[in-house]
């Protein structure tokens, strides 16, 4: 993941975008594990942790606000969806190059969320029920197969 600087540089856009005023402070062990709840969610390396560790009630109440307003763009089922439509295998040549622009598009929207959204999202993505890593895998084959 980045440095403790950019992650303070994406809670100050998340922010900018998030126009609610921030709830009440709860009481300090409420506060205490949905801090632990929020830092879990990010699967931030050790060092990171104790960093925000140490951050003082006010902060760690102002990251757990950050996070409860953080809103998902796509959750994982609607990658997998768009993935198994382009493995068409009855699209002409003509219209599969056509087809790879946009799930060039996809992939890099699916790349930049597999980054960027929380581990649980992640951990949705590759489950048993969604399979999003074999559907990926299966996808770039038959995407290899088809232009050669």
């Amino acid at each position: 993941m980045g440095n403790a600087e950019s992650m303070e540089s994406q809670l100050a856009v998340i922010r900018s975008r998030a126009a609610p005023a921030r709830l009440p402070m709860p009481e300090p062990t409420e506060l205490e594990e949905r801090f632990s709840i929020a830092l879990n969610s990010m699967n931030l390396p050790p060092d990171k942790v104790r960093l925000l560790r140490s951050y003082d009630s006010d902060k760690k109440w102002e990251l757990i606000c950050d996070q409860e307003r953080f809103q998902v763009k796509n959750p994982p089922h609607t990658y997998i969806q768009k993935l198994r439509g382009f493995l068409d295998p009855a699209v002409t040549r003509k219209k599969f190059r056509r087809r790879v622009q946009e799930s060039t598009q996809m992939l890099r929207e699916l790349e930049i969320s597999l980054r960027t959204n929380h581990i649980g999202w992640v951990r949705e993505f590759l489950n048993e029920e969604n399979r999003g890593l074999d559907v990926l895998v299966e996808y770039l084959s038959f995407a290899q197969y088809a232009v050669t």
